[in-house]
C-alpha cells in the first residue's frame, strides 16, 4: 500500500483478518458448539439414569446408550462416571446459587429481600425438578469425589454474599440476631420440607399455596419485634 506508514499496514491487517483465518474462527465456534451440545446431552442422560437407578447403579454403557455419545466422549468431557455424577452437582448447585443471588441483590430493604429469596427457592424448584430432586435427594458418597472443593469454594461464596446482604439488617435491629445455621433454618426450612414433598408427589397443598404463604412465614420468623 503506497504511502501508508508501517503502523497503519499493521492496524489495516488486523481489522481485516485474512480468509484463512476467518475461515479458522468459524470452524472453531462450530467445534466449541458441538462440544458443548454433546456434553449437555451427557449430563441430561445422565441426570434421567441416576434418578432412576441412583449413581452406584448405573454404568457408563447406559449413559453412552441414552445419550448417544461414545464412552471416549464421556471420559473426555468428564472423566469417569463419578467425574459425572460431580458435574452435575455443581452445575444444579451454581445454577441455584446464581439466581437466588441475583434475586437477593435485586432488593435494598430486608422484606421484600427474605421473601423474594423463598418465593425464588420454590420457583426453582417448580423449573428444576429433576435437577432439584438430585440435590435433595442424591446423597451416594463418590458422586462429590472429584467436585468436592469446587462445591466448597461455591458454597464459600454463596453464604458469604449471603451474610454480607443480612448483616446490615441485623445491625440495625431489623432482622433477629442469628447464626448462619438458625438463619437458614428459619429462612428456608418450611419452604425446603415442602419442596421435598412436592417431588415426592405428596404435596396436595401445591407450589402455588406454598408461595402464597412460606415466603410471608419466613418474613414473620426472622423480624425482630
Amino acid at each position: 500500500m503506497q504511502g501508508a506508514t508501517p503502523h497503519a499496514v499493521h492496524a489495516l491487517s488486523l481489522d481485516h483478518p485474512s480468509p484463512a483465518g476467518h475461515k479458522a474462527g468459524v470452524q472453531a465456534r462450530v467445534r466449541s458448539a458441538a462440544s458443548e451440545r454433546r456434553r449437555k446431552s451427557i449430563l441430561d442422560a445422565a441426570l434421567a439414569c441416576f434418578l432412576e437407578r441412583g449413581v452406584a447403579a448405573t454404568t457408563t454403557e447406559e449413559i453412552r446408550d441414552r445419550s448417544g455419545a461414545s464412552i471416549g466422549s464421556i471420559y473426555h468431557h468428564f472423566g469417569d462416571k463419578e467425574g459425572l455424577a460431580g458435574a452435575l452437582y455443581v452445575e444444579g448447585i451454581r445454577s441455584y446459587q446464581e439466581g437466588f443471588l441475583r434475586v437477593l441483590g435485586r432488593h435494598r430493604a430486608a422484606r421484600p429481600g427474605i421473601e423474594g429469596a423463598v418465593r425464588y427457592h420454590l420457583r426453582w424448584v417448580a423449573e428444576n425438578p429433576e435437577r432439584a430432586r438430585y440435590l435433595f435427594t442424591v446423597r451416594e458418597p463418590q458422586m462429590l469425589g472429584s467436585a468436592r472443593a469446587e462445591v466448597r469454594d461455591l458454597n464459600r461464596r454463596f453464604y458469604g454474599a449471603v451474610e454480607a446482604w443480612v448483616t446490615p439488617y441485623m445491625r440495625a435491629r431489623v432482622l433477629r440476631s442469628l447464626s448462619a445455621d438458625l438463619l437458614q433454618a428459619l429462612w428456608f426450612g418450611p419452604a425446603q420440607h415442602f419442596a421435598r414433598l412436592w417431588l415426592a408427589g405428596v404435596a396436595p397443598s401445591g407450589l402455588a399455596r406454598a408461595r402464597d404463604l412460606l415466603p410471608e412465614a419466613a418474613w414473620r420468623a426472622l423480624r425482630r419485634g
